[in-house]
């Protein structure tokens, strides 16, 4: 087992949890200190560029109906519209933003309907989601790596269901802390460690099918304040987002899988869910955290 922590070097480190869902030989450990959870091991980049090929078919046994990337796009551009405020808080007068991992391009067309005056550039690496977002994106730069835009700088930049996938998280602030001017944005969505599925409904069918190999750490407040402070950034503030509600809650619960549960969403009032999601959201126990970092004046620490 490990004997340091990845982000804090505590030497704290314990078993959370043998076995995860495309994995029973992957352990997800623990740092006592900073509270972040990381896979043991994690993937080499070899096993990573074999595991990313052909992405979202590999995702389909996580979901109870097959999605194109026209779907994926769409369920996408409506959680931006959900939380609207936050995310053109995030990006607020921006002139220039880029999104790194930008999938299938929801975020990309959420940007341009809130900022159409602005400049706004794609990093994508798969060739297949590079083409749909230039059939479904118009106007919009796509490049393939950060070094195509070295001596550019961004207003923001929002990297959402990246973070997690990435086993060096501050090798990756610090790369992309020269294209963010001093006091830019950048914005970063992971999965929420204290999930109330995990902890307080303390459901192990959903552990176990939540912590995947993609997802290589699983971050804490404390967690991003260390690597802020590492790297050169400052925190802003962290928001807490539900993507998904009641009614996907109590399918769990019911029936310890994924599968529609469209018959409990037509149960359920739209107050009532959105009364659910708000008591996650005021404790901390949603599926989605959003850490905001601010690059503060000067060179990196």
């Amino acid at each position: 087992m490990a004997n340091s922590c990845p982000v804090c070097a505590g030497d704290e480190i314990v078993l959370f949890l043998q076995g995860i869902f495309d994995s029973e030989t992957t352990a997800v450990l623990e740092c006592r200190r900073c509270g972040v959870q990381f896979l043991e091991p994690m993937m080499s980049d070899a096993e990573a560029a074999t595991y990313y090929q052909d992405y979202y078919r590999k995702q389909e046994s996580r979901h109870f109906a097959r999605m194109g990337l026209a779907d994926i796009q769409a369920r996408a551009i409506r959680h931006y519209e959900q939380y609207r405020d936050i995310y053109t808080g995030i990006l607020g007068p921006s002139r220039r933003i880029l999104e790194i991992g930008s999938g299938s391009g929801g975020f990309l067309r959420f940007a341009r309907n809130a900022s159409p005056q602005a400049e706004i550039v794609a990093l994508e690496r798969d060739p297949v989601n590079r083409q749909f977002i230039g059939e479904s994106c118009p106007g919009i730069e796509c490049v393939e790596h950060l070094t195509q835009l070295a001596g550019r700088s961004f207003d923001a930049i929002v990297a959402f269901g990246v973070f997690e996938h990435l086993p060096d998280g501050a090798g990756f602030l610090r790369e992309v802390f020269p294209l963010l001017r001093p006091g830019g944005t950048l914005a970063l969505n992971v999965p929420n460690k204290a999930h109330a599925l995990v902890y307080d409904y303390d459901l192990a069918e959903f552990r176990k099918f939540t912590y995947m190999k993609q997802h290589c750490l699983t971050y804490t407040e404390q967690a991003f304040r260390y690597l802020a402070g590492q790297t050169g950034y400052g925190v802003e503030r962290f928001h807490y987002l539900q993507v998904w509600g009641l009614d996907n809650h109590l399918s769990w619960l019911r029936y310890r899988q994924p599968r529609d549960f469209s018959d409990l969403t037509r149960l359920l009032s739209r107050e009532t869910l959105e009364a659910y999601n708000c008591d996650l959201i005021a404790a901390k126990k949603t599926d989605l955290m959003m850490a905001v970092l601010i690059r503060e004046g000067g060179k990196q620490t």
